[in-house]
């Protein structure tokens, strides 16, 4: 009797205790962990090889690419120099634009005279061509933005700025 009271008892424990406690204190528990963990390590493996996988041929995608970039580089340096060639300039000068190969007699050195400045640099040449296309805009002036009065812009660069008005 006291066997099977100790049993009621301690099935009214187990329906009263917390599920989680109850799923732990089952039989097959260790077993269902042991399936749960090894179907999780498979999943990843799998999932790791398939991203692999695509990385790799991704790759050998990229690799073929490029190696037919450096073919197609090679070929155009290739056409390039042979378009460069003197013999072929000179042959097409000669047939399609009538000219002449000149002689030595004609050829004249330039020497720069003492007096000579010497040519400005790329900076102020452009400095100096934005000052020269600075003169060709219209001006705005605050009453004339006002009365909406527009000047038309000039584009005869023979004339200086203020001889056309």
């Amino acid at each position: 009797m006291k066997a099977r009271s100790l049993r009621k008892y301690k099935e009214t424990v187990e329906i009263k205790a917390l599920p989680f406690n109850r799923l732990r204190a089952h039989r097959y528990f260790p077993i269902a962990v042991m399936a749960i963990v090894v179907t999780a390590a498979a999943c990843i493996h799998v999932w790791q090889r398939v991203v692999v996988i695509s990385l790799v041929k991704e790759v050998a995608a990229l690799e073929k690419e490029n190696r037919g970039l450096v073919d197609d580089a090679h070929k155009v340096q290739t056409e390039i120099s042979f378009l460069s060639m003197a013999s072929r300039i000179e042959r097409y000068a000669v047939d399609s634009l009538g000219l002449q190969r000149v002689r030595p007699d004609n050829i004249y050195a330039v020497q720069k005279m003492e007096g000579e400045e010497e040519p400005p640099d790329e900076f102020a040449a452009m400095i100096s061509s934005m000052r020269r296309l600075a003169e060709f805009l219209p001006e705005r002036t605050e009453a004339r933005a006002a009365a909406q009065e527009l000047q038309p812009i000039r584009f005869d660069t023979v004339e200086s700025p203020g001889a056309g008005e």
